[in-house]
């Protein structure tokens, strides 16, 4: 006797038209699915035969089966007396279920082809208008004592824990203007790209920072959008509650490994659309891929300024929306790099 069972891998949506889509993730397949396919699909959370689900949900047992063969094909669920390996397999590595579909988006990713692509290309550069304009100077030289690469990756580490010096605006400048500027600005047939100083995914440049000051002399208190253009701040809010609840959060999350709040924080967000305009499945991969290179870099600039870099793990979506005054499911907050001038030990 034949025996069903549905795969772990499935998520259900509902599409505009209030139809569900049933997904395996693992295989990338979807179908849509009746309300009737869904009641199969609940009562196969065990090996179950076509006898037994007939008899409970009272349906032909000819139209059934068809149903099952059409969904064992979709592989929506297994047909075997056998458990699947691969279920097995799964409940022995501890994924959760929408990283595991993030993963297995990468192996079916690509991009869209140009017929496919909606609208123009996003643009590249976000325009801002802001309470004022502060216009960072262009770094001249080079720090004194500069130290050669590989020492600079040997170097490189996390520093949490701050003194009582601050960083400079010349501080500030050189560190955005080495690792985050837009060096170049191109037309292309995928729209106007443009290079930076880190790399990433297709030139889409999705990542925006924006730069909260807690202890820069000479620039207001405040929360800023770095201009990678122009290399100026724009100060988007003055407001204190916003950033000392963010500060709160990040010296709380690090519990006693840090002193103090960061002279400077960077958030980082994306605008999705950059890169899902032309890639498909494996986007926010790619954006996430992105945000790691940005992290590099500001570390490698940062160690070589001899300054205390630090990213943090976690995000604090709601509340940079509410700050930012985001579309949260346009452009959110994807990351955080804490910068100040290291204790001395």
């Amino acid at each position: 006797m034949v025996y069903y069972k549905r795969s772990p891998f499935l998520f259900t949506s509902w599409n505009e038209d209030g139809k569900v889509i049933l997904y395996n993730y693992n295989r990338c397949t979807k179908a849509l699915v009746t309300k009737e396919v869904m009641k199969i699909v609940d009562m196969l959370s065990k090996w179950t035969n076509v006898q037994e689900m007939s008899d409970k949900l009272q349906i032909d047992k000819k139209n059934l089966t068809k149903a099952l063969e059409n969904l064992a094909r979709l592989k929506m669920i297994h047909k075997n007396i056998q458990m699947d390996k691969e279920e097995y397999v799964h409940h022995r590595v501890p994924w959760d279920p929408i990283e595991l579909a993030l993963q297995r988006q990468r192996s079916y990713g690509g991009y869209f082809p140009m017929s496919k692509r909606v609208g123009k290309p996003p643009s590249p550069i976000k325009l801002i208008k802001g309470l004022s304009t502060f216009v960072l100077p262009v770094p001249r030289n080079i720090p004194e004592n500069k130290v050669a690469l590989l020492d600079v990756l040997e170097f490189r580490r996390s520093i949490r824990r701050y003194g009582s010096r601050r960083i400079s605006v010349d501080n500030l400048s050189f560190f955005l203007y080495h690792s985050a500027r837009i060096k170049k600005i191109f037309k292309s047939e995928l729209g106007i790209l443009t290079k930076r100083p880190y790399p990433s995914g297709g030139a889409r440049y999705p990542l925006e920072i924006y730069v909260v000051n807690n202890r820069v002399n000479g620039i207001q208190k405040g929360i800023y959008h770095y201009d990678p253009l122009k290399h100026q701040l724009i100060l988007l809010n003055k407001n204190i509650t916003y950033q000392k609840k963010f500060n709160k959060y990040i010296v709380d999350i690090q519990d006693t490994v840090t002193n103090r709040a960061p002279d400077v924080v960077f958030i980082i967000t994306a605008v999705f659309a950059r890169t899902m305009w032309k890639y498909e499945k494996l986007g926010l991969s790619l954006i996430l891929s992105d945000l790691g290179c940005l992290y590099q870099t500001m570390y490698l600039v940062a160690t070589q300024m001899k300054l205390a870099p630090c990213p943090i793990g976690g995000t604090k979506e709601e509340l940079v929306k509410n700050w930012l005054n985001l579309n949260w499911f346009e452009e959110s907050h994807i990351g955080t790099f804490m910068l100040g001038v290291p204790e001395i030990s």
